[in-house]
């Protein structure tokens, strides 16, 4: 079969490699479409600290080939989206039921060969069935969907809450969904790109701010009425939104980080000090399993989407053929052009259904 090796930082080869077959508690997916995350495109850019050769690739979706002797709740044929992640199920974390928290887990992509190849062998529990309305597109972007249900199921926004969000990438824009599913009165997004600004309204936005050319904390008040956000969300993974939190939540507000910060956050002394006499509550948010794993976001996130209440298919910018994996990664390392969900399919695009 068909992979995309990864043999350096941002080096791919496609190469014919053998078949893999699932064990007795697996089952193997033929992959229909897989999307490159933005922790692929910053580990592309800085450093991979696993094992090379790699097919890299952890959202996906695809049908189930084969399956092994254990497995019994799936059938041959069956539509699916894979949760990456492979916990333990020993340590503390894991007998707590917050997977997202193990001490050994394995992930597929990294740890182990994903989805940037013709078939993947995955875990049995990992299987999470889409029937017959969810497209393979929108399946494979089920991944990041859960991880913003699990910040703002943590979050836990009221009804009519003014919520600010920091990147407008992929994650913030579903971030943003849910949100609105929530009952958000007023939900602002910020952000220095003005087209994804622009783009924004169209999901829920209410209110855009650039950064980069007005002031934020003054925008901000003049759309709080001088008190403040009630909740400030970080997913852009900045240094500077990372403090920027700290100054435009108001007094008792919650703050959520989701975005990894690539580098050393340092705090000016207001923003640190705002932390207590403003007397905040903050999250951090790591991935997106909870019990029964993998957990409600993923099965909150295919109903929803079966609903025709989240908006997937709108966010995929660009797409490309297993072999077009390199141009694919070009394009998002070193920004070429503006984009947002880059999906690639290891067969033909227009025999996907």
């Amino acid at each position: 079969m068909k992979a995309a090796l990864l043999t350096d930082l941002n080096q791919f080869e496609i190469n014919e490699i053998t078949k893999p077959q699932p064990a007795k508690d697996e089952v193997l997916v033929q992959v229909k479409a897989a999307g490159i995350c933005g922790s692929d495109i910053h580990k592309m850019q800085s450093s991979w600290k696993y094992e090379l050769p790699m097919v890299m690739g952890h959202e996906f979706s695809g049908v189930i080939e084969a399956i092994g002797e254990n497995v019994k709740k799936v059938k041959l044929g069956d539509r699916v989206a894979v949760a990456p992640l492979i916990p333990c199920h020993e340590c503390e974390y894991c007998r707590a039921g917050k997977y997202q928290l193990c001490e050994n887990y394995t992930m597929i992509g990294s740890h182990r060969y994903g989805a940037f190849e013709e078939y993947v062998t995955v875990p049995k529990e990992n299987i999470i069935n889409i029937g017959d309305k969810i497209t393979f597109e929108e399946a494979a972007m089920i991944e990041p969907l859960a991880v913003a249900a699990h910040g703002v199921m943590g979050l836990d926004p009221k009804l009519g809450d003014v919520v600010a969000i920091f990147g407008l990438g992929t994650i913030g824009i579903l971030t943003v969904q849910w949100l609105r599913l929530a009952g958000v009165k007023k939900i602002i997004g910020i952000d220095i790109d003005a087209n994804k600004l622009s783009n924004s309204l169209n999901y829920g936005v209410t209110d855009t701010i650039n950064s980069l050319e007005e002031s934020l904390q003054e925008r901000i008040f003049e759309f709080t009425n001088g008190s403040g956000v009630d909740i400030a969300i970080e997913c852009a993974g900045s240094k500077i939104t990372e403090e920027q939190c700290l100054l435009i939540t108001k007094k008792g507000g919650l703050i959520g980080y989701q975005g990894i910060a690539y580098s050393d956050v340092l705090l000016q002394r207001e923003a640190f000090e705002n932390i207590f006499r403003r007397e905040y509550t903050i999250k951090g948010f790591w991935n997106s399993y909870s019990a029964p794993f993998p957990g409600a976001e993923w099965f909150h996130s295919v109903d929803f989407i079966e609903q025709g209440k989240i908006d997937l298919k709108s966010l995929i910018s660009h797409r490309f053929a297993l072999d077009e994996v390199q141009q694919a990664f070009d394009l998002t390392v070193n920004r070429e052009e503006s984009y947002n969900k880059v999906m690639i399919f290891p067969e033909r695009k227009e025999d996907l259904q």
